[in-house]
């Protein structure tokens, strides 16, 4: 039994928000030096989320740059996932690295500037073999309505049918959106290891005066 991951609508990931991304294709290890771009990722064996909060912070303050990137990372079904903590926040949002998804990756990017003050939605993309597929806002009331990338009709047809365009309350459209991109596309993420559990990290970014 898999926790899907409507469930994230309803969860503090943390208190900035979220930014998740799932592979399929490749493994978590990869998923990690992918993420890393340019950089080499440093592990740092097993932590829960408030202990990779705490040295993030500690990092960051020692080195009085906040820049510090993270993930905690794994698999789950045939999903590798990785959840970012840190200053991820206009750092890993559409702008999907180069190379994140070739040789055939599948990749799905769930994101949520929640403390940023203009009040974006939570969004969803998906790209495939260095292709952007489709991604669209998760509340689309007062935002954009228009399913983007090269095949929209993955998603669309769902996204109407459930009547999120027209969703004036953010939380109903966001849970209804993750219903939707879970079914499509069989994602999920397991719900206690992400938000209890120790599970393997690693700094991805913000190597400067280390």
């Amino acid at each position: 039994m898999h926790d899907g991951i409507t469930w994230i609508a309803r969860s503090n990931i943390s208190w900035l928000g979220y930014c998740i991304t799932l592979a399929r294709g490749i493994d978590p290890e990869e998923l990690v030096r992918r993420l890393a771009a340019e950089t080499t990722p440093t592990l740092l064996g097993q932590r829960t989320a408030e202990e990779l909060e705490r040295y993030v912070s500690q990092r960051d303050q020692e080195r009085a740059q906040c820049d510090t990137i993270a993930v905690r990372y794994g698999a789950t079904a045939d999903l590798a996932f990785a959840v970012a903590d840190g200053h991820w926040p206009g750092e890993m949002d559409l702008g999907i690295p180069d190379g994140l998804s070739q040789d055939g990756a599948h990749i799905f990017r769930l994101y949520y500037e929640k403390q940023n003050p203009k009040l974006p939605p939570p969004t969803f993309s998906y790209f495939h073999d260095g292709r952007y597929m489709c991604g669209f806002d998760m509340y689309m009331h007062t935002w954009s309505s228009e399913i983007t990338g090269s095949q929209p009709g993955l998603v669309s047809e769902a996204v109407l049918g459930a009547g999120i365009p027209g969703e004036t309350e953010r939380d109903v459209a966001h849970a209804k959106s993750l219903a939707i991109v879970e079914k499509q596309f069989q994602l999920t993420l397991p719900r206690e290891e992400v938000l209890h559990g120790a599970v393997a990290a690693a700094l991805i970014k913000g190597y400067t005066s280390a």
